[in-house]
């Protein structure tokens, strides 16, 4: 009987794709620099501030103060993104490689017997900012709560699935909210740290039973925003910052030695000077509610964007 392990391997691509649908059929809107332009010049001619209505701000970004878990720097705002360099799935696959006529006898199933390494993102939340003589809250929540939503509607079957076969509920959750912030951090800052990937499988068992083991490397090599980014590579027992020890340790994993750790981040240092861009609610809060104007932060003018 031959053992696939393919189906294991794409678990992260199909985290994407549910991404990819949910963007491309429950936002129905792509912005275009053009139109952003457009609504930005006409709020700076008229720059009332409404509810529901787009709005602009310049100032400041002045709470809450909050650690960097990697360097312990005073900063407003952050997203972490954390992983293992090194990740292994391993399964079990038992059945009946018998055919008849092209036909497969017997049944063929697949358990996950056990997951190495780990992937999870962390965020300090939504921050505010002072601009002519007034603090505007700036909810990045409701960024992220708007993918969430799109993706719980198309994310059950694949989960589901995946629990059948024994992946870890954290695990599966853990992933999923991984892939959720990359797109919410791409529409909000401009958020882009590629993953390169290295995949390698081994086999061995008996004819009705196949344990496949497969192995995936990363590694980032740019990280980029419209606010600071930074990668950081640590080792276990060498220079992994308490911070991120304490991250890692409330999600109950322990580390071996030398187990190497990436860090990606995106931030912006307290009292740092943004501009925000997104939707007013009436009530001292910029928010995501429109999928023209959307929400975006940035170091500069977004109308020279």
């Amino acid at each position: 009987m031959a053992s696939d392990p393919t189906g294991l391997y794409i678990f992260g691509f199909i985290l994407l794709l549910i991404i990819g649908l949910f963007a491309y059929s429950y936002l129905n809107t792509r912005i275009t620099t053009d139109k952003r332009k457009q609504m930005i010049k006409a709020f700076r001619a008229v720059p009332k501030i409404a509810k529901d209505a787009p709005i602009l701000v310049q100032g400041t970004a002045q709470a809450p103060d909050v650690l960097l878990p990697t360097t312990g720097e005073h900063v407003a705002y952050y997203g972490l993104f954390v992983l293992s360099k090194d990740t292994a799935v391993t399964d079990t696959r038992s059945g009946i490689g018998v055919q008849i006529n092209g036909i497969p006898l017997g049944t063929d199933r697949t358990h996950i017997d056990s997951v190495e390494g780990f992937t999870f993102f962390e965020t300090s939340g939504d921050f505010t900012v002072a601009a002519g003589g007034a603090y505007y809250f700036v909810r990045a929540s409701t960024m992220f709560a708007y993918f969430k939503k799109g993706m719980d509607m198309v994310s059950g079957l694949v989960t589901g699935q995946f629990a059948k076969m024994g992946m870890p509920e954290h695990v599966i959750e853990d992933n999923m909210n991984f892939t959720l912030a990359q797109q919410a951090l791409k529409m909000l800052c401009g958020f882009e740290a590629p993953l390169v990937e290295e995949r390698s499988h081994s086999r061995s068992g008996s004819w009705t039973k196949t344990t496949t083991t497969g192995r995936t490397t990363f590694s980032v090599v740019t990280a980029t925003s419209r606010i600071d980014s930074r990668i950081h590579y640590f080792m276990a027992g060498y220079n992994i910052p308490q911070g991120i020890l304490d991250l890692i340790a409330k999600r109950g994993i322990v580390l071996e030695d030398k187990e190497e750790v990436i860090v990606v981040e995106t931030f912006i240092p307290l009292n740092r000077e943004v501009f925000v861009f997104g939707t007013f609610d009436g009530d001292r809060s910029i928010i995501y509610a429109d999928g023209s104007v959307q929400l975006s932060v940035s170091y500069t003018d977004p109308a020279g964007e």
